[in-house]
């Protein structure tokens, strides 16, 4: 319907007449704006990516679990990549919560254990009950005892070190890895567990961090590390 103005009568007449809808002409979608639409989605999906690999992230469980050595190549004289979050046994309970939560010190134990005897019946599981068993957990933690009392069962020597440059790199030219409880810093913002395995040409330290396989794949200076250790242990076969 069509109301128009009568100025004759004063009036607003209505007519039958309808009028035709009218259209906004549709814009044609550039290649540079879907270009850009393509980018500004990547860039979104990619932060939130960042997001949820953080550590500490409530959506931390999306990041991809890091895989260790697997077991087929463990043997004596070289040491094995475990890592906590490894799904082969991260879901498995430890010291009131999981291994991939509190089970630093078990994996980097398996570690030592297996370089120094070569026995494959201790994965970081096996170690984490071990460790379990003999009274070495307690309120999320494990204790400096499974470093010595502990290690001494499974036939492991310990010696503990003091925090000096040259004990240590005396003990791993020795072929004796270093297990290191390190304060907040490089490798934690509370408290961990990390080996020490050799050293390169340069006397660099090879680090195995069973929490990331970037910090275990880099040489790192040991006054550094030292710089950040609570306390140390040097090992050998018993």
């Amino acid at each position: 319907m069509d109301n128009r103005y009568s100025r004759s009568s004063g009036r607003y007449l209505t007519t039958n007449v309808r009028r035709a809808p009218v259209f906004a002409p549709r814009r044609k979608t550039s290649a540079k704006a879907i270009a850009l639409a393509l980018v500004l989605v990547a860039l979104a999906f990619g932060a939130s990516r960042i997001v949820s690999l953080m550590p500490g992230s409530a959506a931390a469980t999306d990041a991809i679990p890091l895989q260790s050595t697997p077991v087929s190549e463990w043997e004596k004289g070289s040491m094995p990549y475990l890592y906590q979050t490894d799904p082969a046994w991260s879901n498995e309970p430890y010291a009131g919560g999981t291994v991939e939560e509190n089970g630093c010190g078990p994996t980097c134990l398996a570690m030592v254990y297996v370089d120094l005897t070569g026995r494959k019946n201790l994965d970081p599981a096996g170690m984490a009950a071990f460790s379990e068993e003999d009274g070495h957990a307690d309120s999320g933690m494990t204790s400096w005892t499974l470093m010595t009392d502990g290690a001494a069962k499974l036939g492991l020597a310990s010696e503990e070190l003091p925090a000096d440059e040259s004990s240590v790199l005396s003990a791993l030219s020795q072929g004796r890895p270093v297990i290191c409880s390190v304060g907040p810093g490089d490798f934690t913002t509370t408290g961990h567990f990390i080996v020490l395995a050799g050293l390169d040409e340069s006397d660099g330290v090879s680090v195995h961090d069973p929490n990331s396989e970037e910090r275990s794949h880099q040489a790192w200076d040991v006054g550094r590390i030292l710089s950040q250790c609570r306390n140390l242990w040097a090992f050998s076969a018993a």
